[in-house]
């Protein structure tokens, strides 16, 4: 069950649940170079490197000038986190912490004596709405997802269901962990993204040989 949160007397959570000690900016990039490393990595050595059956898709890429859209793929996901970094910092600023999406008032003359209004955290009230989040939390990313999946599969299509199957296993386990808890869902949530990370590495190495 999630601890007690305190609150100030308008209900916004005293502490923020991201880090002081690193700017957002800083936690955001490290995290992300030392997980795109090693999806890379992982992208080069089991699956790109020696695949003469790959190598001939390759080269249609390449023919019919693809690689560019492959690459365009990559730029709308660059896109994406940078509007994540910035609604982190807001996040921090504010302390507003997940589930919560959105801090609602209340209007008319006796509105300013109310608190914002928020999730309920407790109860299963509360699992409702985390489960309802982690729902949401995929279908997010679901646009950008499928269309790594679509580009990565038509090079490398075992590997890539492999991988999606993993994904969709692990963020089964992170949305069943999220409803007990904000904090139980990421285990599920980082080995999802590590295997959707390397559907990401194989389409940006795609691109990259067919330029």
């Amino acid at each position: 069950m999630p601890g007690k949160i305190e609150t100030d007397a308008r209900g916004i959570p005293l502490k923020s649940a991201t880090p002081d000690a690193v700017p957002v900016p800083v936690l955001y990039g490290i995290f992300t170079t030392v997980f795109s490393g090693v999806a890379g990595t992982i992208a080069y050595l089991a699956i790109v490197r020696d695949n003469p059956a790959a190598d001939s898709k390759i080269a249609i890429l390449s023919e019919y000038d693809l690689g560019y859209l492959y690459l365009a793929a990559f730029v709308l996901k660059l896109g994406q986190f940078a509007m994540g970094i910035n609604l982190a910092c807001a996040r921090k600023a504010s302390k507003v912490n997940v589930p919560d999406q959105q801090v609602y008032q209340v209007k008319g003359a006796e509105g300013s004596k109310l608190g914002y209004v928020l999730l309920e955290y407790d109860g299963v009230i509360g699992k409702f709405n985390r489960a309802q989040r982690a729902v949401q939390n995929y279908n997010e990313s679901f646009p950008q997802n499928a269309l790594y999946v679509l580009l990565g599969g038509l090079v490398y299509p075992r590997e890539v269901s492999a991988l999606v199957t993993f994904f969709a296993v692990a963020r089964l386990f992170s949305a069943i962990g999220y409803t007990g808890s904000a904090d139980g869902r990421m285990a599920g949530f980082l080995i999802a993204n590590l295997s959707i990370s390397v559907v990401e590495a194989l389409v940006v190495i795609s691109g990259c040989r067919s330029l």
